[in-house]
């Protein structure tokens, strides 16, 4: 029988932060609890800030982007606090969280990147942020690795 987990909340300056316990991996169930949470902050107090403690989890279940993302595209200020190396090297977050410049370990989610981009601009971004690989710099597949002296 699993734990029931609770929020951990409280206030640092106008931002409202949210954690769960000491949990290292989230599931669906603590990702509801969440956006249980986070609903209650935004729409019924108005907080326009607020924050996640990411300081013990691993592991985050795919629609913990898609929620936060929602919070932010609705203008609330979203923030994640002191995710760990694991959670830093996700795609999600290296494309949309930058370190805020006035808190050492707090991230901010941001699109400024790729907003009004067109899709083709958004691939080029991606190619030259996340894979090193800019338009253009096409590999040849089918060039050998060694060349044949012609004596076989």
């Amino acid at each position: 029988m699993r734990k029931k987990h609770q929020v951990n909340l409280r206030m640092l300056d106008n931002t409202a932060l949210v954690g769960l316990d000491v949990l290292e991996i989230w599931d669906g169930a603590d990702l509801i609890v969440l956006r249980e949470a986070l609903s209650s902050l935004v729409q019924m107090e108005g907080r326009l800030s607020v924050g996640v403690d990411m300081s013990s989890v691993m592991h985050i279940p795919s629609g913990f982007f898609g929620m936060l993302f929602e919070w932010y595209e609705s203008g609330v200020e979203v923030l994640l606090y002191a995710p760990r190396s694991h959670v830093q090297q996700m795609l999600w977050f290296r494309m949309y969280f930058r370190e805020d410049s006035r808190r050492t370990g707090v991230y901010r989610l941001t699109d400024v990147d790729v907003r009004h981009h067109t899709s083709v601009e958004q691939e080029e971004y991606h190619r030259r942020e996340f894979s090193g690989m800019l338009t253009g710099d096409v590999v040849d597949s089918m060039s050998p690795e060694y060349e044949l002296d012609g004596d076989c």
